[in-house]
């Protein structure tokens, strides 16, 4: 279902001109003279439903005023106006002219009256019941342009809401911006990048807490990024969270390449955000990536990832410096092997055999998760910040590569 949520404006009624009208010249450069935008927006979308939002005092009697049929329902008609003027109207007024107001827009028509939005708790009643009219899946137009200039905002958060609650679309944010008017022309204007910002600052926060370039795919498909690019951040999620180092390193460097050029929309001012984020990619070799991942991983506190891969990465290192393929399963084993052999006979300084041994057990008490042996051990996994600590400086001393 396709629908319009639009707020109700003050009645503004003058006793010898009647409501205010405006012309608005909408996006695709038509014109259409109304005094409220919503009703003429709903006919140029050709959205199935139209919810409307007001407070007691809002012009609910244009609704009829200038679609119902001459005399229809004359009492009631009456009934409204005066119940606007005195800013009285409720829902069960509304729920009385409801039926008039349904054939007059040739529609189904939600309609409620909202509190003015003062403080968290009335806010939140509008964000209640939207999500209960709103079904799942919905696509969802807004329009601003009437109600108090503070509704606007709320608009704004109330279809983040939606998208997080509903799974609605939101297809479009518009608003008849009078005090831009030239010529007689009222411009009405599309709102709906600030929404593409919001969703970008959302979608950065998810990624810093759970490493998953997927998020940025749609986000970047929206604005025109290539589609197989796009797919490129799903497929490096997938290979890193398999701990598949290499492709998904591959799969980010082409996106990476496709990042030197400006981006369109909400996405170019992400751009830079997003380099940082893949520029692991770019590591000389397997080791520092593995090590910048590691970094990574503990910065967002995942403590078990960044052990396993800080210890890869020094084994890693150690093929490097033996001359092995760091890809090869036997040549990492071997490499392993031999490097704890020469600890133990004491062929390496103090600080790398106790570093080594720090990170190794600590990697295998949270991987099989029982209790370890080692009293100093337990010592750090009862406490988050020592353990985090201590990860970091057995990472950066067992895997920081001199300058080549």
């Amino acid at each position: 279902m396709t629908s319009l949520v639009t707020f109700l404006g003050k009645s503004a009624l003058d006793p010898q001109k009647g409501y205010r009208q405006a012309t608005y010249r909408l996006p695709d450069g038509s014109t259409v003279q109304t005094p409220y935008l919503g009703l003429a927006l709903a006919r140029w979308i050709e959205v199935e439903r139209l919810i409307v939002l007001g407070t007691s005092s809002s012009m609910w009697d244009v609704l009829v005023e200038h679609h119902a049929s001459e005399g229809e329902e004359e009492s009631l008609r009456l009934e409204l106006i005066e119940h606007v003027q005195h800013g009285t109207v409720d829902d069960a007024l509304l729920d009385r002219v409801h039926p008039l107001i349904e054939r007059a827009l040739g529609r189904p028509v939600q309609l409620s009256v909202i509190p003015t939005a003062r403080d968290l708790d009335e806010q939140q009643v509008i964000l209640q019941r939207l999500a209960l009219w709103v079904s799942r899946r919905e696509i969802l137009h807004f329009d601003v342009t009437h109600g108090f200039r503070h509704l606007g905002m709320l608009a704004l958060t109330a279809a983040q809401f939606l998208e997080s609650t509903r799974d609605a679309t939101i297809a479009a944010v518009y608003y008849g911006a009078f005090d831009m008017s030239e010529g007689g022309l009222t411009p009405v204007l599309r709102l709906d990048g600030l929404l593409a910002i919001a969703r970008w600052v959302k979608a950065l926060a998810r990624f810093d807490a759970s490493g998953d370039y997927g998020v940025f795919a749609p986000l970047l498909e929206a604005d025109g990024f290539p589609a197989d690019k796009a797919r490129c951040l799903v497929k490096a999620a997938f290979f890193e969270r398999t701990t598949q180092i290499p492709p998904a390193a591959q799969q980010l460097q082409t996106v990476l390449h496709a990042l030197d050029t400006p981006l369109e929309g909400a996405s170019e001012l992400f751009r830079n955000r997003l380099r940082e984020r893949l520029q692991w990619a770019q590591g000389r070799n397997l080791a520092e990536q593995q090590r910048q991942l590691a970094l990574r991983a503990l910065a967002r506190r995942d403590y078990l990832r960044a052990a396993i891969l800080g210890l890869e990465a020094t084994i890693t290192l150690q093929c490097l410096d033996l001359g092995r393929n760091p890809y090869d399963y036997q040549d990492r084993t071997a490499a392993d092997e031999l490097l704890q052999k020469e600890l133990r006979q004491g062929e390496h300084p103090e600080w790398k055999k106790q570093a080594y041994w720090t990170l190794k057990n600590l990697r295998n008490a949270m991987a099989h998760g029982v209790p370890p042996s080692f009293d100093w051990v337990r010592s750090l996994l009862a406490d988050p910040e020592r353990l985090g600590q201590r990860l970091q400086a057995e990472i950066q001393r067992l895997t920081q590569q001199p300058n080549p």
